[in-house]
Order: C-alpha cells, then sequence, then structure tokens
C-alpha cells in the first residue's frame, strides 16, 4: 500500500507549545512546522487562533527545499486538529486547507458562476476540493501545503480548459510530488 509522505516532515519534528493540547498527532506535527515557518505572533501574517485551528490570512507560500509553488500566494492557509482520513490517490490523512480567490468563478448579481457541472467533475475526483461558487473561492483540503498547491493548480488548469478534471489527472499530479 502506497502512504503519502510529507515534503515537510523530513526535518526533525517539535512540537509548538501553542498546539501542544491538539489530539490528533500529525496535525499537531504539521501545525507546529507551519508555525516556525509563518509565525505565531502575528507579526509577518494575520494570524488567528482557536482551541482546536490555526489560521494565517494572505500567505505569501515559502518554496521547499524539493519544491516549489505554483501559486505563490493564498488568501487563507489554516490547520484544523482534525483527522480526515483519505484514500485518494493514496492513503493519508488531512487537515491543511489552502484557500484562494478565483476571478473567473466570481458571483456576480449574488449568484455563482461556476459551472455546476465542473463542481460536480471536481466532486467526482477528490474530497479534498471545496467550492464556495458565492465568494469565488476554491479550498484545497491535503496532508500538506504542497499537495494543496498540486490540488489548487489542478482547478485552475480546470477552469481555465487545460486539462480534463479526471482521476487520472489528479493522481498522477500528486504522486508526482512525493
Amino acid at each position: 500500500m502506497i502512504k503519502l509522505k510529507s515534503l515537510l516532515f523530513e526535518e526533525e519534528e517539535k512540537i509548538h507549545s501553542k498546539v501542544s493540547h491538539w489530539k490528533n498527532k500529525k496535525a499537531q506535527k504539521y501545525a507546529s512546522v507551519l508555525l516556525d515557518k509563518y509565525g505565531d505572533d502575528g507579526e509577518k501574517y494575520d494570524t488567528i487562533f482557536s482551541d482546536s485551528m490555526i489560521l494565517w490570512k494572505d500567505v505569501k507560500l515559502i518554496d521547499e527545499e524539493k519544491y516549489q509553488y505554483k501559486v505563490k500566494k493564498i488568501d487563507k492557509l489554516y490547520i484544523i486538529d482534525e483527522a480526515i482520513a483519505h484514500s485518494f490517490p493514496a492513503d493519508h490523512i488531512d487537515y491543511c486547507y489552502s484557500t484562494i480567490k478565483i476571478p473567473q468563478i466570481q458571483a456576480k448579481g449574488g449568484k455563482s458562476t461556476i459551472d455546476p457541472e465542473l463542481v460536480g467533475k471536481f466532486a467526482g475526483v477528490t474530497g479534498s476540493i471545496i467550492v464556495d461558487g458565492l465568494k469565488g473561492e476554491v479550498t484545497a483540503r491535503c496532508g500538506d501545503t504542497v499537495a494543496n498547491d498540486v490540488t489548487l493548480n489542478f482547478v485552475l488548469d480546470s477552469i481555465n480548459g487545460k486539462v480534463e478534471p479526471t482521476k487520472e489527472e489528479y493522481a498522477k499530479r500528486i504522486l508526482d510530488t512525493r
């Protein structure tokens, strides 16, 4: 069985004090990595903490040693103290969210402009694509920011007619980063 491995977990794992009470160890460890990377004091980014979530706003992603982000700036990056089992394209756990606004799907006159058929195709590919047609936002929920970037690029390429939103195309993109 293939397991997805986070590119960011290769460093020594330290638990940040702001998430030391979290129940889900993988989310806790990854949140600690992101807290080190993007800060916890609101100096770099508007950061919001709750008992079970950390959210950074308007984040400029810092490239990884083995991966360069294609979407360089995201509107929201957040980790939730949860463990959502996901088996496509390989077994892994979801808890990391990245949200971007997409001008092509911005609502007009209070009505969503994204083709409902396309939203259905995304749902048929993976449960990790969350489309908000009224806000004109798409959120990727995966196990790390790299997989989220791949997912968001898959959505953008599909919306822009560069690829058909298929399970095969999505799986190839995700597995190519692992």
